[in-house]
């Protein structure tokens, strides 16, 4: 894809100075939910899944991307680093 358009959704913050992930505001029910590892244990990676989801969708824009970010300390930090 020559340009890409990416919505962060509520679970990617921004709070004091720093990129955040929050599973609880998740919509991905597949993200969040307990995966069970080989020995039987219940096990969460909620966070990773969704840093992992974001950085993948990052990278996909050959030539650019356009970003919208539900959170509005993110739209206002994006439109900073535009600058």
């Amino acid at each position: 894809m020559n340009y890409a358009g990416v919505i962060l959704g509520p679970s990617v913050k921004y709070r004091d100075g720093k990129i955040i992930f929050d599973p609880s505001a998740s919509h991905n029910n597949k993200a969040v939910r307990n995966r069970i590892l080989s020995d039987g244990s219940k096990q969460k990676f909620d966070e990773m899944l969704i840093q992992h989801e974001v950085r993948v969708l990052m990278t996909r824009g050959v030539n650019g991307m356009y970003i919208y970010a539900c959170d509005p300390e993110l739209q206002a930090a994006l439109l900073e680093a535009a600058r």
